[in-house]
């Protein structure tokens, strides 16, 4: 679905998703010390931003993601660097190959992350960096809570979906924490980073859920019309409080894990 889902969407997702998602990725790189003489992975690459912003820095930079429209759209926007299709969870990468291993909210996409942790410390070399994204939760991505709670109020949340992490496992650096120390990682921290969600209308924060997303997309292909009109309905609601004369402004904060491979 993940595969599918992300492959259809690369076409717009620069013009949508990537307004956001694409503001991390200095931050990323950044925390992984990229530059000259360096080996650079950005696993589920999307369309290539951290990959290119650590190839722009001098770093010898490979992005993997397992949608192939992903990896067109990765080739031509960052042609300074190299993008083939993987899977996060078995990379073909060789063990300690690279510097450094950078993911831009793509572990909740997984369905086992905890596989794809234990991978990136098989290549990582000793003393590499991992540092990776998902979306904050609570009143510093309102939003998405706003949208979360109209659904399980008004929807149906017993669909056939395949299974998946909770969407805010790794929200709690609690449990971002006890994964990398279990796989092995020391020097573990964490830094919320501001993201700020702007959008002309209401309008445009129901294209994030229904176009610019895929497992909640998914979901809410799967409610009855009448109670997809009532999830639509309270989300407008929930989210009026965002809007002004400039339009739509609200907190999209994300959470960045860092970790380091002992040596």
């Amino acid at each position: 679905m993940e595969r599918a889902g992300w492959h259809e969407r690369a076409p717009s997702y620069d013009d949508r998703v990537g307004r956001r998602t694409r503001t991390v990725a200095a931050r990323l790189v950044d925390a992984v010390g990229a530059g000259p003489a360096k080996r650079v992975l950005d696993v589920c690459c999307g369309p290539g931003y951290s990959a290119g912003e650590a190839a722009a820095r001098g770093a010898d930079a490979l992005g993997i993601d397992i949608a192939p429209g992903m990896v067109e759209q990765a080739r031509r926007l960052f042609p300074q660097a190299r993008f083939q299709v993987g899977d996060a969870e078995a990379l073909e990468v060789p063990d300690a190959s690279v510097d450094g291993v950078v993911c831009a909210f793509g572990m909740l996409h997984l369905p086992e992350p905890e596989r794809a942790i234990a991978e990136v410390l098989r290549v990582l070399r000793p003393g590499g960096h991992y540092a990776w994204t998902v979306w904050s939760s609570g009143d510093t991505a309102p939003l998405s809570a706003i949208a979360q709670q109209a659904i399980k109020e008004f929807g149906n949340l017993d669909v056939p979906l395949p299974p998946a992490p909770p969407r805010d496992l790794f929200s709690s650096e609690q449990n971002a924490h006890r994964a990398l120390a279990s796989a092995g990682f020391t020097g573990i921290g964490s830094e919320e980073l501001a993201i700020v969600f702007r959008a002309a209308s209401l309008e445009d924060v129901w294209d994030w859920y229904e176009r610019g997303t895929v497992r909640t997309a998914a979901l809410l292909r799967l409610q009855t019309p009448e109670a997809l009109e009532r999830i639509k309905a309270a989300i407008f609601a929930g989210a009026a409080r965002f809007v002004g004369a400039d339009g739509l402004t609200a907190p999209h904060n994300a959470v960045m894990h860092v970790a380091r491979k002992p040596n």
